[in-house]
This record gives structure tokens, C-alpha cells and sequence, in this order.
């Protein structure tokens, strides 16, 4: 991924459990992401919140344990985070509280199943 002058700072992909007790590295490694780019700590905070809650809607809560995969990619003041994995029954889908959330701290975000695949797709921009 490419930012808006061509800076590029790497792409980090992380898989741990399907539970919600490892989503505090999804978290973590979202904050260093988010570092990395540029976000100011405001920003960051959004991002940690956002990267939870739609993990979180990912794995569900049946907690199935299958693997969660993310993808963290920094650019000038852009992060883009892409989670996956197996589907484990229901649909994907945020409660109404976390939707409004996520809608107010995320500049884009999207989530939905890719054949046997839980999918979502995350970007926060910093502010000023």
C-alpha cells in the first residue's frame, strides 16, 4: 500500500485464537500500527476501539476459536486493517452500539462474508 507521497511503512499481519481474550494484541499491534503513520494519540484510541469491535464481530461470540488474521498497513497518516477468518455460523454483524461507534471513529469500514470467509475492512486517517 502506497500513501498519498509514496511512504510506505510496511504491512504487519498477526493470526492469533478466535477468542476475545487475545484481542488486546489485535489492539495492540493497531496502536503501533496507527504510530507508525502518525495518528495523533486521539487517533489512536479510535483505532484500537475500531480494530476490537469489528474483530470482535468477526470471531462472534461463540468464541469457536478459529484462527483471526489481521492485516495492519501504515502509511502518512492512513491505516488500513483487514481481518479474516473461517466462518463459524450467523452472519457477520456489529451490535447497534458498536456500529454507531465504529461509524463515528472509523473513516471507512465495511464487513461481510467471502464464501467460507468472515471478512472486515477498516481505515483511519488522522485528523488534525
Amino acid at each position: 500500500m502506497d500513501g498519498a507521497n509514496g511512504s510506505d511503512y510496511g504491512t504487519v499481519t498477526l493470526t492469533i485464537p478466535g477468542h476475545p481474550v487475545y484481542l488486546r494484541l489485535a489492539r495492540l499491534a493497531a496502536a503501533d500500527t496507527g504510530a507508525r503513520a502518525g495518528l495523533s494519540v486521539a487517533d489512536l484510541e479510535d483505532l484500537r476501539i475500531a480494530v476490537d469491535e469489528l474483530a470482535y464481530a468477526l470471531i462472534g461470540a461463540e468464541h469457536s476459536g478459529a484462527p483471526l488474521t489481521l492485516r495492519y498497513f501504515a502509511a502518512e497518516r492512513v491505516v488500513t486493517v483487514e481481518g479474516a477468518c473461517a466462518v463459524n455460523g450467523g452472519t457477520p454483524e456489529l451490535s447497534d452500539l458498536a456500529l454507531t461507534i465504529v461509524g463515528v471513529i472509523a473513516d471507512e469500514h465495511e464487513i461481510y462474508d467471502d464464501g467460507d470467509t468472515r471478512r472486515f475492512r477498516l481505515v483511519k486517517r488522522g485528523h488534525v
